[in-house]
């Protein structure tokens, strides 16, 4: 595996000019940006400090500048994003264990009418049970996708922001220490092909690429397969797990019902069955092996998420004054990153732990191993 000195998260959706993961994969990078972001320096003096020669300095620098990564004032370059030191993390620790209680105790007043409002859901009502149901609803949909949306509204975090070279997004570094995005089910991946939303969330699996969907669709395009051929075939697959929500079927009845050619038809089954997205009951008829939900269903679980975001928003608010403090005796806030800015990954730290802690308190099941070894959820949400 390759050396890290710093673990990178991000939040939103990066161009196709600019990657900043790639970016700052090098060693030599991590390095420049640890040198700088302790204090703003010029490319002499970083090569100086580091023993590397000041072209190889600035051809990284160049590239992070870019892509907005790195800012120049006066000849001396600082990082453009927040990037947490083991101090800083050592710093934010009681804030992060204190707010992590307040979500874990907002969620567990709330975890009654989550599960009524779960055991309404349309493929439950059909008697279909999923171990993870209740993670993907607090977890996923609520504490995450929802979350960023009801604190970027209430002016807590900044959601995404518009970066050079055509993406959109929050990019966080931690210095390999106590805070370790990676430790922590955060990471959610989604993406949309006609009517259907495609989600997995929960930890990064050893190999880094989930064998899931969208991760499976991803890596399609990344290896040059044509976008409308990828679309075409996951809205083939997305059809066919909305049919198998409705009921259990035969190889015959997906065939008639959907008009699909039986060639392509096996391989799609073949693929669902071995990432376990369907099971094969008696050899006879096919069922969905994760929750699908209706555009009806996430409605009614959108709705609940924002009743439960707005405690915890209120909390949040009333301790946001403690919250400015402690942010401001660390490294990112003398590097004028806004709270707003870096608070949207320190809240991602704060709802993974929560996540974490209900999971150890029994009060929620975990997602189970998948087949490429990590721990996290696969759902779709069919939209109409």
């Amino acid at each position: 595996m390759t050396e890290r000195l710093v673990e990178f998260a991000m939040c939103g959706r990066e161009g196709k000019e600019c990657r900043p993961y790639k970016l700052t994969a090098p060693i030599e990078v991590q390095k420049i940006l640890l040198s700088i972001n302790s204090e703003p320096a010029s490319a002499e003096y970083i090569a100086r400090r580091l023993g590397i020669s000041v072209n190889d300095v600035m051809r990284h620098i160049e590239k992070l500048l870019r892509c907005g990564l790195v800012r120049e004032e006066d000849g001396r370059f600082r990082p453009g994003f927040a990037i947490f030191t083991v101090k800083d993390q050592e710093i934010l620790l009681p804030l992060i264990y204190e707010l992590t209680s307040d979500v874990v105790h907002v969620v567990e007043q709330w975890l009654p009418e989550i599960r009524r409002v779960i055991d309404n859901l349309a493929m439950v009502k059909r008697g279909l049970q999923f171990r993870d149901l209740e993670y993907i609803v607090v977890g996923a949909l609520t504490l995450d996708y929802e979350g960023l949306e009801v604190l970027s509204e209430e002016g807590l975090i900044i959601k995404s922001r518009k970066m050079l070279g055509d993406g959109e997004y929050i990019f966080v570094g931690f210095e390999k220490g106590p805070l370790n995005p990676r430790a922590i089910p955060i990471w959610g991946h989604g993406s949309i092909f006609g009517k259907y939303w495609f989600n997995t969330h929960g930890n990064i699996p050893p190999t880094g690429i989930r064998l899931a969907f969208p991760d499976l669709a991803w890596l399609w395009d990344a290896q040059g397969v044509e976008s409308n051929i990828v679309d075409n075939r996951m809205i083939e697959i997305g059809m066919i797990m909305e049919t198998l929500a409705e009921e259990d079927l035969s190889f015959r009845d997906l065939e008639e019902k959907l008009n699909i050619d039986p060639s392509y038809l096996t391989l799609d089954l073949t693929l669902l069955l071995s990432i376990r997205y369907i099971a094969l009951l008696d050899m006879r008829k096919y069922r969905i092996n994760i929750p699908v939900l209706t555009d009806d269903d996430y409605a009614s679980l959108r709705d609940l998420s924002r009743k439960v975001l707005r405690n915890i928003a209120q909390i949040f608010r009333s301790k946001f004054e403690k919250i400015r403090e402690t942010y401001n005796k660390t490294t990112p806030a003398r590097n004028a990153v806004p709270l707003e800015e870096a608070f949207n990954q320190i809240y991602h730290i704060i709802f993974g732990r929560a996540l974490n802690e209900l999971v150890r308190r029994n009060m929620i099941a975990g997602p189970s191993e998948r087949p490429d070894g990590g721990k996290y959820s696969a759902f779709i949400i069919v939209l109409e």
